[in-house]
């Protein structure tokens, strides 16, 4: 009789853990849903795991989880599925927590860490390339490569005035600018752009009225778009 005794409270024991496991994850399933209450939320694809430069697209789907974020939070460049990239590779290391997005995957040949300034990446769609010719000093010392994006800051000399032209630019392919003198040393940068129509136009014109200096953006990079003139840099 104790032993069916125990043995019931026993049974009843795992009953109640069960019951308490199954509602502490509705509750917090429902926390999450009221946390993004009112916030229009659209699928994206979010690595999970470190991914190496030069990894195929059809390998990531264990490094990989498709999920819905906030719409604020998702690039306009972020994938939804991989079938877009499947004949390309990754043109640098994936971290956990980033979202993926077009701009991270080149043409096998082109790809990968080491020789990534010479890689390349597809133009997504509805863009258009651009190439501009920037001296390394304004261009990072000619670090960035294909995926990067970046904020192309346009600066004229008589007006005495500097902004941002264009933030966000993705980076299709970046390397040293071929030199017209045989073994002398070219501190020129060559970067190929994907842009939109007016993005291109500001870029144009800045390169050849005034002068452009790049800085490498990320997803998070937050800008303070204003006219700077000498006045403003003085207060």
């Amino acid at each position: 009789m104790r032993t069916s005794r125990r043995t019931i409270a026993a049974i009843a024991a795992v009953v109640l853990a069960v019951l308490g496991i199954i509602t502490l994850v509705a509750y917090v399933n429902d926390a999450d849903d009221r946390a993004f209450e009112g916030t229009t939320l659209v699928p994206a694809i979010r690595v999970v795991k470190d991914v190496p430069a030069g990894t195929k697209a059809t390998d990531l789907d264990d490094s990989v989880e498709v999920v819905k974020l906030p719409k604020s939070a998702v690039p306009g460049t972020a994938l939804t599925t991989l079938d877009p990239v499947a004949d390309l590779v990754t043109t640098a290391s994936l971290a956990p927590g980033e979202v993926l997005v077009s701009g991270r995957f080149g043409d096998p040949d082109g790809a990968g860490e080491g020789g990534a300034n010479d890689g390349t990446v597809t133009v997504p769609e509805g863009m258009q390339e651009l190439t501009i010719k920037v001296a390394s000093v304004r261009a990072l010392e000619g670090s960035l490569k294909a995926g990067d994006t970046v904020g192309v800051v346009a600066t004229y000399d008589p007006e005495r005035q500097t902004n941002f032209a264009a933030n966000q630019v993705l980076v299709l392919s970046s390397k040293k600018a071929p030199n017209a003198v045989p073994d002398a040393a070219s501190d020129d940068v060559v970067v190929r752009l994907a842009v939109s129509s007016l993005d291109a136009s500001k870029i144009v014109h800045a390169a050849e009225l005034g002068h452009i200096y790049l800085t490498k953006q990320g997803d998070d990079s937050k800008v303070d778009r204003r006219l700077v003139t000498t006045e403003g840099v003085l207060k």
